[in-house]
This record gives structure tokens, C-alpha cells and sequence, in this order.
């Protein structure tokens, strides 16, 4: 037996196990360039995402439907408005801690400090009030109830912002100033105004939006239109207004009547006048051209005459007789009348 024959085995089995430690170090150090390659890779996308993040924080973009209030470290320093927004600067002017705040009629893209300047955004749309039913008395003391709505729209969203809150608040806000003032205007009218008359309505519920933007002009916002969309006539008012609004239309009618039959008279007098005065004045006319006809006649006849005498006293003769004679004419003149000296012969 051979002592020296493990050897060589042995040396082979050392051999590989020395390849497979070389080649596990080689795959290790592969994965670990793959790895921080993989790492670099994603660490370029982390700054890269970062870097957007940061940018986004840097503007922000107003629509042309929306306001936007800008605060610093929850302070407002600016406020966006519409282009013709002019109620803005006046709110702003009403209350002292908004002496400071910019008010900027630019919208589009705007620049901000990031994680420092916040923007909260609102509508610049025209937004509804609906109230509730209220009642009424109008001056002559007839009651109805009625639901009113308005347009209104925020002018100034760091006030609306800070006083109402919400467009619901706006609302609540609305409707507890609202009521009073439609009342004591409607109140100036009758009943009959108040159903028939929208001229009439609409003038005191104008006057009404002027004061109740008086009241809101400390809120951030504007009424712009007010009507009332519902009117119902308590059970207890219906007879008796039907019975007023009766008579009321009588007596519309019947003034309408007089007015009518005082038109008609009047037409009939002036036209009586014009047929008298064009009478008159073809009367006038036909005189005139009967007197300028008797003239030419007249001036005829004497031309005839200074050319012949004779047959013009013939030929005249002529014509008195045809006019006063005829066959049943009786006639008792002597026979020597120079009337019928042409008959004398016969």
C-alpha cells in the first residue's frame, strides 16, 4: 500500500477550494458595484423627487375662477382678486389688521417661500342664498310669506377667510342681516305694488342690497342681486285681498273707462273742427275761384262786346230768354217791349 497517494488528491481538493474562494470574491465584489450602483441610482431619484417637491413648494397658480389668500407663517400677507375687482381695496381698508396685505389683480402663476407661505383657495364664481320663509307686512297691513335669494360673490377672501370662514357661514351670515332690512323696505309698499308692481319692487329691494353691502363690507363679501322667487297669501288674508284686489281693478277699469271716454270726446271735437275748418276752406276756395271765373267771364264778355255790339246784345237776348222762357211760359208784355223786339218780325 501506497502512503503517498492521498496526496495528490488532496492538493486537488485544496486547489479547488481556492477557486471557489476566488470566485465567490469576485461575485461579491460584483454585487456590491451592482449594489451601489443600484444605490447611487436610487438616491439620484430620491434628490430628484426632492428637487420636484421643492420646486412645486416655490409657485403656485391662481384660475381665472378662483381667489386665493396667501399667509406667511399663518399671517396674510397677499390676497388675489379679479382684474376688476375694486371692492377689495375698500374692505380692506375697513379694518386695520389688513392695513398691510397686497392686494394682486394678476392671476396665473405665482411665486411662494416654500414650507413657509400657505394658499388657501376660493371661488370667484357668483355663489346663491336661499331663505327660508318669512313673513311680511306690507304697508296697508297684509301679511305674506315669502322666499327670498341673492347672487352674491367673495371680493376679498382674506376677510371672508377670517370673519365667515366657509360659504355656508357667508349664508348663515346673510340671512341673519338680510331679513331685517327686506322687511322694513317692503314695508313702504301696498300690498298691490308689492304683487303687480315689479318696478316699484325692484327699486326698494335695490336700496335694500345697497345697505346690506354696507353691513357685509367688513365680511369679505358683495351682494349683487336680490329678488323674491315665492310669495304665498296666508289663509286668513286670502278673501279679504281677493276682495281689495277686486276692487282695486274696478277701479283701474273704470278710470281706464273715463280716460277713454274723454280721448273719444276730445277725437270727436278735434275732428268735427277739422271738417269745419276744411268746410271753410273750400267754401273760401271755391268762392274765390268762382269770383276769378266771373272776372274772366266778365272780361271776355266786355272783349266781345267792343268788337261787336250788336251780336252781343243778340246773343245775350238769346240767353235771357232760354233762362225765362220755356213752353209753358205766359207772357203779357206789349208787343212794342224791347224784350221781344226780335220776335217782332214773326
Amino acid at each position: 500500500m501506497d502512503i503517498h497517494q492521498g496526496e495528490p488528491k488532496q492538493e486537488s481538493m485544496n486547489n479547488d477550494r481556492k477557486k471557489f474562494e476566488q470566485k465567490f470574491q469576485q461575485n461579491s465584489q460584483d454585487m456590491k458595484k451592482q449594489i451601489k450602483k443600484n444605490m447611487r441610482f436610487v438616491g439620484f431619484i430620491i434628490v430628484f423627487i426632492l428637487a420636484l417637491i421643492l420646486l412645486s413648494n416655490c409657485f403656485y397658480i391662481v384660475r381665472e375662477n378662483e381667489l386665493a389668500t396667501v399667509r406667511e407663517f399663518g399671517d396674510i400677507k397677499t390676497i388675489v382678486v379679479d382684474a376688476g375687482n375694486t371692492d377689495a381695496q375698500l374692505q380692506n381698508d375697513l379694518d386695520s389688521r389688513f392695513k398691510n396685505v397686497k392686494i394682486v389683480h394678476q392671476k396665473g402663476l405665482h411665486f411662494k417661500v416654500p414650507f413657509i407661505t400657505t394658499v388657501e383657495k376660493d371661488t370667484s364664481k357668483l355663489l346663491t342664498y336661499i331663505s327660508n320663509s318669512a313673513q311680511i307686512n306690507t304697508k296697508d297691513k297684509i301679511k305674506y310669506q315669502i322666499n327670498m335669494y341673492a347672487q352674491w360673490e367673495i371680493t376679498h377672501p382674506g376677510l371672508f377667510r377670517s370673519a365667515l370662514g366657509t360659504v355656508n357661514g357667508a349664508n348663515t351670515k346673510i340671512d341673519e342681516v338680510a331679513y331685517a332690512v327686506v322687511i322694513e323696505k317692503v314695508n313702504s309698499l301696498t300690498s298691490l305694488e308689492f304683487l303687480t308692481d315689479k318696478e316699484s319692487l325692484n327699486s326698494v329691494l335695490a336700496v335694500a342690497v345697497e345697505d346690506l353691502n354696507e353691513k357685509l363690507a367688513n365680511q369679505g363679501i358683495v351682494i349683487k342681486d336680490m329678488d323674491v322667487y315665492r310669495t304665498i297669501l296666508p289663509a286668513s288674508n286670502i278673501e279679504s285681498t281677493y276682495k281689495k284686489m277686486i276692487a282695486e281693478r274696478e277701479a283701474i277699469a273704470q278710470q281706464i273707462r273715463s280716460e277713454g271716454l274723454e280721448l273719444y270726446q276730445n277725437t270727436v271735437a278735434d275732428t268735427d273742427r277739422k271738417v269745419a275748418e276744411i268746410k271753410a276752406s273750400a267754401i273760401e276756395e271755391a268762392e274765390k275761384i268762382r269770383g276769378e271765373a266771373d272776372a274772366t267771364a266778365l272780361e271776355v264778355y266786355a272783349q266781345g262786346f267792343s268788337k261787336d255790339p250788336s251780336f252781343y246784345e243778340y246773343w245775350r237776348t238769346l240767353i235771357s230768354y232760354e233762362k225765362t222762357i220755356d213752353e209753358n211760359s205766359v207772357i203779357y208784355l206789349n208787343s212794342d217791349n224791347e224784350y221781344l223786339k226780335f220776335f217782332k218780325n214773326n
